[in-house]
């Protein structure tokens, strides 16, 4: 639609996906940074994790796309895994080793790691939600082929090179077209980027709302897995671009298969989380009872 958002100078150009992508990381450490307080973690231990976090869900998302999705091209050109302006992401990866580079820096600054996680998921969907945007942009991540509904009005100029962008009063309400971009060109098809757009938004508020009012610490990391994972689920069925790994025995996209294993430790997660918040903290030794220690 628009994956250039200028160039500098004859040679440079600054794509939109990566702006938006800057923009995604800011929401999100900012957002956390002001809940910090009131989820009793000392902010200005957190600016390393948000940069270490931020850096490995890249390089995770990266590594789960090229050794599921497309790994024969990855072993053609394994340098190509560091050509992050080719595209090729994989969103449960970037949870996966992001979420892993959380509790590790966590562990290592010595903050409460089930807080931290918790106080992150929420701002995860935000950051996903202005992400979307950029592969909106970009042309990626798009959704399967249709057909315009009659009656539709493009919102776009006719003559925008982007592409056109129809509403309509019948489903499926939102049909795009891109001239340019890294996926499917010239043909209508389902903005599934920008459904999932919306619906992140949405996790963000609920989970928002879930972190304001938690029993407990790891509710809401677990809650974030346990919705995230069928959401992307259904949206991966009407998706239509053909480098996210598709056949997974027999059906199974990358990020349903994946999205198996999360949901269930999400499930785990917050039962075994609930459980231990049940069991009341081990009483300091008494006196007495070092001193019976002692005699024993």
């Amino acid at each position: 639609m628009w994956p250039t958002l200028f160039t500098i100078g004859d040679a440079l150009p600054v794509h939109t996906w990566g702006v938006m992508i800057t923009l995604a990381f800011l929401a999100a450490a900012l957002t956390a940074q002001a809940r910090a307080d009131r989820a009793g973690v000392d902010g200005d231990r957190l600016v390393g994790l948000y940069l270490v976090t931020f850096l490995a869900g890249l390089l995770g998302s990266r590594l789960l796309h090229f050794t599921m999705a497309e790994p024969q091209r990855f072993f053609r050109d394994p340098l190509i895994y560091l050509r992050f302006w080719e595209g090729g992401f994989a969103f449960w990866g970037g949870v996966i080793l992001g979420g892993a580079a959380a509790v590790f820096w966590a562990r290592w600054r010595g903050l409460p790691v089930w807080a931290v996680t918790d106080l992150l998921a929420p701002v995860v969907m935000l950051g996903l939600a202005i992400g979307r945007i950029g592969c909106f942009f970009a042309g990626c991540c798009h959704g399967r082929a249709c057909a315009v509904p009659e009656g539709a009005v493009n919102l776009l100029p006719e003559d925008f090179s982007g592409g056109a962008l129809w509403v309509s009063t019948s489903p499926p309400f939102l049909v795009e077209m891109f001239h340019n971009g890294v996926g499917l060109r010239d043909t209508p098809m389902l903005p599934t980027h920008l459904w999932e757009s919306a619906a992140a938004f949405l996790l963000f508020l609920v989970l928002s709302w879930a972190w304001r009012r938690r029993r407990h610490d790891g509710q809401v990391f677990g809650l974030l897995l346990v919705l995230y994972a069928p959401v992307r689920a259904f949206l991966e069925v009407y998706r239509g671009d053909t480098v996210r790994g598709v056949g997974w025995f027999g059906a199974l996209s990358t990020s349903q298969l994946v999205g198996i294993p999360m949901l269930v430790l999400g499930i785990l997660v917050i039962l075994l989380r609930a459980r231990a918040s049940l069991t009341p903290p081990r009483a300091a030794p008494t006196d007495e009872d070092l001193l019976d220690d002692e005699g024993s």
